[in-house]
């Protein structure tokens, strides 16, 4: 009981303004104001300002805690000179407006829809049009960027567009449910550890998600399509990569996932489904890839030499074009975890003892593709007569050079045919073979 009293007593001296907080009304009829600079400025910490449906030109500065509420059809419309919300307190709430009308970065300014440089804020469900920069957070953690539609610049090339929601030097922040498209980087993180970038939606932009010097970041959840780079995660440590989806991301240098520096990260149950590359790895070393679906890509995975010790277990690779290109001449990753290794489509072998692991190991790259591991341009001869040749000559005269996954998975014995049922399949076959020779020498 007595913790209960403190507890009560505590609140009412913490937040005796949250108790007064008022509500202010901006609009063109009957509301205390017709502009929101003049509703701000009349304000208190903690009040509340209603803005009704209409459009409004001006940039907001905000220096004190205040929530901003946008009724629907509320447009705020930047002078197109800088920032539109510009949020120097602690506890803000920018909610429902549609804002449009930003600077385009005159100066090297990272003109901005809302710009953040204080803690605690949420940013939650509002519309960002024509921005060259969405959202940006600097210097400043546990802030919220959630349920917000973000589009840019996309009538520019990359260069001249800003970024749809960048943090920098910004720990333990949360960008989740957001959709943004036609950004340089739609997410972009750099120096923030520890965030959460979940429940996203991301399209048409160069990177869907950026990530550098952001160790511990957890990236679950999101859609990166259609873009030339899906993520492209560097210079990292102790990332979680989960039930992502990384799809349809092409172009000469696409890909869907790229780790460069980064080590000691899970990645497990995501989708790479129709990219150009689905993953790369370069200098990242110590990675766990367990549960992933690789799926109708181009190429499947490019190894470089300087990815060092990772791990490969429990993914499928189906109907890519290419499933494993490495260059260098040695390799330390391994494709199992406790004799567990991956399922492959392009796998010739049987699992006659049905227990889920195919009776004789599987190479990992073609003649080919071990080309192709020292010469990327060779490449553009994957679909030629000369490559099928190759492969024909390999299948020929097999032999296990190169990467092998020495316990490939087989589809289960439940939903194929079974030992048993290719025993049976190879007797009856036998049986036939001796009457046809027995009556051809009887003839």
């Amino acid at each position: 009981m007595k913790a209960i009293w403190l507890a009560i007593g505590f609140a009412l001296v913490v937040a005796p303004g949250q108790a007064n907080a008022k509500t202010w009304t901006v609009g063109p009829h009957d509301a205390d104001f017709p502009l929101i600079g003049p509703a701000i400025a009349a304000s208190a910490p903690h009040d509340v300002i209603r803005i009704a449906a209409g459009v409004y030109r001006e940039d907001l500065l905000i220096t004190h805690s205040l929530v901003l509420v946008g009724e629907d059809g509320a447009t705020l419309f930047g002078t197109g000179r800088g920032t539109v919300i510009d949020i120097a307190a602690a506890d803000c709430e920018i909610r429902g407006l549609t804002i449009d009308g930003t600077g385009s970065g005159a100066g090297n300014e990272m003109d901005a829809a809302i710009r953040v440089t204080t803690s605690g804020n949420r940013i939650i469900g509002n519309r960002i049009r024509r921005a060259f920069y969405g959202v940006v957070v600097a210097g400043a953690s546990r802030n919220v960027i959630e349920g917000n539609d973000i589009a840019g610049l996309a009538a520019e090339p990359f260069g001249r567009r800003g970024d749809g929601i960048y943090l920098y030097r910004a720990p333990d922040n949360r960008v989740a449910h957001n959709r943004i498209t036609g950004m340089r980087d739609a997410i972009y993180f750099q120096y923030a550890a520890g965030g959460v970038v979940e429940h996203n939606t991301v399209e048409e932009s160069r990177y869907g998600l950026h990530d550098m010097f952001s160790n511990g970041t957890r990236i679950a959840n999101n859609v990166f399509r259609t873009s030339s780079v899906g993520a492209n995660l560097m210079n990292s440590r102790g990332l979680i990569l989960e039930n992502n989806e990384f799809s349809h991301n092409r172009g000469i240098a696409a890909v869907g996932l790229a780790l460069k520096e980064c080590d000691d990260s899970q990645v497990r149950g995501n989708r790479f489904v129709a990219n150009g590359r689905g993953l790369q790895l370069d200098g990242s070393s110590g990675n766990a890839f367990t549960g992933n679906r690789f799926l109708q890509n181009d190429l499947a995975i490019r190894l470089a030499a300087s990815a060092e010790s990772n791990v490969f277990s429990r993914n499928q690779f189906s109907g890519n074009w290419s499933d494993i290109v490495a260059s260098g001449r040695g390799s330390s990753t391994r494709w199992e975890i406790d004799g567990a290794g991956n399922t492959w489509s392009a796998y010739a072998g049987f699992d006659f003892d049905a227990d889920g692991i195919g009776d004789t190991p599987h190479p990992l790259s073609g003649p080919f593709e071990r080309i192709e591991g020292r010469n990327a341009m060779a490449r553009l001869f994957l679909q030629s007569p000369a490559a099928d040749a190759l492969a024909l000559v390999a299948r020929m005269s097999p032999a296990l050079e190169g990467l092998v996954d020495l316990h490939p998975l087989v589809v289960p014995a439940s939903s194929s045919i079974n030992s048993a049922s290719w025993m049976l399949g190879i007797g009856l076959l036998a049986s036939l073979t001796r009457g046809l020779w027995r009556r051809t020498c009887s003839s």
